[in-house]
């Protein structure tokens, strides 16, 4: 069906997640807004402040679950409830959580369906540490046979081709690659980077096994070794290991230095970003993490950011292949340290790597090679 088609019949998708925050960047601005841009009616059942219109995508506010248990035995049903209401022709949902939800879309209401699969659900499992450790590798299997059977007669988005040889040949592969925002990057282009104080930035959820405390002890050695710097360390987080992040910052004598503002919407961040000296992005070698390409690094390099990445083979081509940056063992501080201090001390060559990365994403990497097999998805299905 051509983009033509579309807007003469506008047709209506319905995006669902129980997990995900309302502004997400790979659901709300990649897919939802291009979704409206291209000519679709779209709605979008997630946990927002209030139902009403936001750049043209029709919210629905999904209740807020109390607690994990709730989010996974109840929250699909609600979510359920407000996705049938909107009627429509595709019924595109976001989480493992709601797998059964998309079964009866599926089977009992006979929808069409998509299920977007943002990450390697299984070995996710292998590093959740709320389970006991006896028991991942038997709900990893269980979680598997049960997706098989649940997934029958829906279309599969993998964000990850690591993930491809999990599925059937019939799978489309819609990686996370930035959009290109030529206004914010218009916008960038007139920022400047005080060359006296570096700024070193990380976005995206800052916990421990994302490289967090690092980044924190990071500041500490440089502080300690007499760098003039400023750190931002951008994203959600919970409040006991917030405490713990924030106690260590004081202890550290780190408060003038270090800022972890919290969750602030995407674009904002990438205000920021446009801004930055150099981009972390720390990850430890969980299972999911090492097969997942870690989206921030590709905005950072949108933004001419050079990056500072954790050594996993398949960021490799991103960061080494392109030579947007270096990598080093995430959990070796000295090396980190060394690492960073090596890229700060050459300015010529970090404008080198950070024009590089520019390049590489306007020229490759960016969201508009993957919205058309988002595009060629739904068009299957309404060819049907």
């Amino acid at each position: 069906m051509s983009q033509k088609d579309v807007q003469q019949q506008k047709v209506r998708v319905c995006h669902i997640s129980t997990v995900h925050v309302a502004n997400d960047a790979r659901i709300f601005y990649r897919q939802c807004c291009e979704l409206v841009r291209t000519g679709y009616e779209v709605h979008l059942v997630i946990n927002c402040e209030e139902s009403g219109i936001k750049h043209g995508v029709h919210m629905h506010k999904c209740p807020r679950p109390k607690n994990r248990l709730t989010r996974i035995l109840f929250t699909p049903w609600a979510a359920l409830r407000l996705a049938l209401k909107t009627n429509s022709t595709i019924y595109h949902y976001h989480d493992p959580e709601l797998m059964f939800m998309g079964f009866v879309l599926r089977w009992v209401f006979r929808k069409k369906v998509v299920y977007d699969v943002h990450e390697s659900v299984a070995r996710h499992i292998m590093t959740k540490r709320w389970l006991p450790k006896c028991t991942r590798k038997i709900i990893a299997l269980a979680y598997t046979a049960i997706e098989k059977i649940l997934k029958h007669g829906q279309a599969i988005i993998l964000a990850n081709e690591y993930s491809v040889p999990d599925y059937d040949k019939s799978v489309y592969l819609v990686r996370n690659y930035p959009l290109l925002d030529e206004s914010l990057l218009e916008q960038s282009k007139n920022t400047t980077k005080e060359p006296t104080v570096p700024m070193l930035i990380y976005v995206g959820g800052v916990w421990r096994s994302r490289g967090a405390m690092i980044y924190v002890e990071l500041a500490g050695k440089l502080a300690e070794q007499g760098q003039d710097f400023r750190m931002m360390i951008i994203g959600p987080y919970d409040e006991k290991f917030g405490q713990e992040l924030f106690a260590r910052i004081r202890a550290l004598n780190l408060e003038d230095k270090v800022a972890i503002p919290g969750r602030i919407d995407n674009k904002e961040a990438m205000v920021y970003v446009s801004k930055a000296t150099l981009g972390l992005s720390l990850l430890f070698p969980d299972p999911n993490y090492t097969i997942c390409l870690a989206s921030k690094i590709l905005e950072y390099m949108m933004f001419g950011v050079p990056v500072l990445a954790s050594d996993f083979d398949h960021w490799r081509k991103y960061v080494e292949g392109e030579q947007t940056g270096v990598m080093v063992d995430p959990c070796d501080l000295d090396q980190i340290v060394g690492a960073c201090e090596q890229m700060l001390s050459n300015r010529t060559e970090l404008e080198a790597m950070g024009n590089r990365g520019k390049a590489a994403v306007r020229d490759k990497y960016n969201w508009s090679s993957e919205f058309a097999v988002l595009l060629k998805c739904y068009s299957d299905l309404l060819g049907r």
